[in-house]
């Protein structure tokens, strides 16, 4: 059904809940570099389509749609709450992949979309050439699932959390974008189509929140941004929009998450060294005594201290917070992750604890960056200097000389809690750092 004035739509979601997909003039495109041209909603069993931009229709305006949305009584469910806000910056959208155990991907093939997209598949506007009845079809059919999902709809103690913060706050991360010189990053990178991702010579990222450890993948458009390659032809490509790359690296990361969850104080010295030293009874290493204790130190992270340094009272308190991990997901079936609560339970497979151990700590670690990233997005409002990349222990910014140095400053205190947890931070003028 088309609804073709705002007082139905009104009507329509008054008082229930409300399925909503944004149709986006291309599924090819980056949201950022693409625009709505249809709403499409459920609303019990009941599916409809509001038109907002396409040339066989009586289009609605977008921003009487989004007060609308916003008011809605029973509040508005989604099945990307990122990309959503693309389209509508609607703050209480529900993720269904956050809330709903039923959820299941789409595996169908509409004949007619796959047939619009083999022939207009790179146009950044294929889906108006959609009939407005085909195009209703097959979104129709994309999102059949998500009626079922809401009926499943039963949020754990993560939906808050990544629901709330983690999505706009990737939303944010991904705004600036990477400026990238054009052809050289073409010829390495190899994407399927530049145009999908990449506008006046800047390309934009896309993380991934729905994964089993909670930390985002970040790829686009066959770019992996989380793993750039450390060669410098690679990252000679990639350049400020502003004046400088200043990128800042977490000492010893895992180590201090770790730390802080046994209690056991690490100083603001390298985090290696500190505990090299200690069970290694050195006062001062040498390269190859440090290199060795990197590798000891990293076993342990995942859980594999060496026999040799068993009774070294770090490792052995990994030990018996590992052991008390298991011994909690044994007891109750599964076991909630520091700060984001997110579960870990028996529908993982082939769970054993050193296993548990690596996801609770990836998820602790992804969950303090997003508070940090909250924290750094806000300060960085009213600035020149924006984030331009997040990878997991470090965070790249697009830094405007014309901020001056305090903002190095305050970020560093942001990042780095009062030197909780140190970090030191390199620069350049692309990303050879």
């Amino acid at each position: 059904m088309v609804i073709e004035n705002i007082q139905e739509l009104e009507s329509i979601v008054s008082g229930q809940k409300v399925i909503c997909y944004a149709v986006p003039a291309s599924d090819k495109f980056h949201p950022k570099l693409t625009s709505t041209i249809a709403l499409y909603l459920n609303v019990g069993t009941k599916p409809y389509i509001v038109p907002i931009d396409h040339p066989e229709a009586s289009n609605l305006d977008k921003t009487d749609i989004l007060y609308v949305l916003n008011r809605a009584p029973e509040g508005i469910y989604v099945p990307d709450k990122k990309e959503f806000l693309y389209h509508f910056p609607v703050g209480k959208a529900k993720d269904l992949r956050l809330g709903s155990d039923k959820f299941t991907e789409y595996r169908g093939s509409n004949k007619y979309h796959t047939w619009m997209y083999g022939k207009f598949g790179d146009d950044p506007e294929v889906n108006k050439m959609f009939a407005l009845v085909k195009l209703f079809e097959y979104v129709k059919e994309l999102n059949t699932w998500t009626v079922e999902a809401l009926s499943g709809f039963e949020p754990k103690k993560d939906f808050e959390f990544y629901n709330d913060i983690a999505a706009p706050v990737f939303f944010l991360a991904e705004q600036q974008g990477l400026r990238v010189e054009y052809q050289p990053f073409i010829d390495l990178f190899k994407p399927n189509n530049p145009d999908y991702n990449i506008r006046n010579n800047i390309t934009y990222t896309y993380y991934n929140l729905y994964n089993i450890t909670s930390r985002p993948t970040n790829a686009f458009n066959s770019v992996n941004f989380a793993a750039i390659p450390k060669k410098e032809e690679h990252r000679k490509c990639f350049l400020p929009q502003n004046d400088l790359f200043v990128e800042f690296d977490f000492d010893g990361y895992h180590l201090r998450l770790i730390a802080n969850e046994v209690d056991y104080e690490l100083t603001s010295e390298s985090a290696h060294t500190q505990l090299a030293k200690e069970y290694l009874n050195k006062t001062e290493l040498t390269k190859e005594e440090y290199e060795y204790a990197k590798q000891v130190n990293f076993q342990a992270i995942y859980g594999n201290v060496p026999k040799e340094f068993e009774s070294f009272k770090f490792f052995d308190l990994i030990k018996r917070y590992i052991n008390g991990l298991w011994i909690t997901y044994e007891e109750q079936g599964y076991v909630n992750a520091p700060i984001s609560n997110k579960r870990f339970d028996d529908s993982l497979e082939e769970m054993h604890p050193k296993k548990l151990f690596n996801y609770v700590m990836q998820s602790l670690e992804t969950s303090r960056n997003i508070l940090i990233l909250k924290e750094v997005l806000n300060y960085l409002q009213d600035k020149k200097t924006k984030v331009a990349l997040y990878t997991y222990d470090s965070i790249l910014f697009d830094f405007s000389l014309e901020d001056g140095k305090q903002v190095l400053v305050d970020l560093e205190n942001i990042l780095s809690e009062a030197d909780t947890y140190p970090v030191k931070f390199k620069y350049s003028k692309n990303l050879v750092l």
